[in-house]
């Protein structure tokens, strides 16, 4: 009988070259925040403020916190990703792995929501819509035909900040309804955050001027 192929055995991988790793960039004991992801993105050659990359790695690791890799998610996540080495870490944010423009519309969700709340300041349930106006455009990857009307309408109106929900709505809302003023396939009843609905309703005030 045929004997049968085992699959290719993971690539090696120090732990311990992991740990020093996490030391050398991590500005507090038990977590890498923003100084320590800033220094680990000018060794990776990447622009921690307009590079979808770094959120995608972050995301990759399983970090939980906003702004922070924590020691043990460190630890686990670059085990599991086999990443023990600054050229390996390196070669993984810059390939394919790290590009959320190529996920599929499952995967791709978790990683938009993932971006507000790893972008949330301390215990903030919400974020700023002057971070939103930065964010979106990085975490949307092409994806929406609406982005920029919906910043220009966010940046005249009353919302000071946006919500979990209302930032994973306009990915769906993006996914279901067409360009601006159009709005193909919006009904007035389909249960969308106000703010959207006040987006519409602005956009096609607008178009009538």
């Amino acid at each position: 009988s045929r004997s049968e192929k085992r699959p290719p055995e993971p690539p090696s991988i120090e732990p311990e070259k992991i740990i020093e790793m996490f030391e050398r960039y991590a500005e507090e004991e038990d977590g890498m925040g923003l100084d320590g992801l800033c220094a680990l993105c000018e060794a990776v050659g990447i622009n921690p403020e307009t590079d979808v990359r770094l959120l995608c790695f972050c995301w990759r690791v399983g970090t939980t916190k906003p702004s922070m890799i924590l020691r043990e998610e460190w630890n686990e996540g670059m085990c599991r990703l086999r990443l023990d080495t600054l050229e390996k870490l390196t070669a993984f944010v810059l390939s394919e792995a790290c590009d959320p423009a190529l996920l599929d519309q499952k995967p791709f969700r978790d990683f938009f929501k993932f971006t507000f709340l790893f972008s949330r300041e301390g215990t903030h349930r919400t974020i700023e819509k002057d971070l939103v106006a930065d964010l979106l455009p990085i975490a949307c990857c092409g994806r929406s035909a609406h982005e920029e009307s919906f910043l220009t309408f966010l940046a005249a109106s009353s919302t000071t900040r946006v919500t979990l929900d209302q930032w994973c709505s306009f990915l769906e809302f993006s996914a279901k309804v067409g360009a601006a003023p159009g709005f193909e396939g919006y009904e007035e009843d389909g249960a969308w955050p106000l703010l959207l609905d006040e987006y519409v309703e602005q956009a096609q005030a607008d178009a009538k001027l």
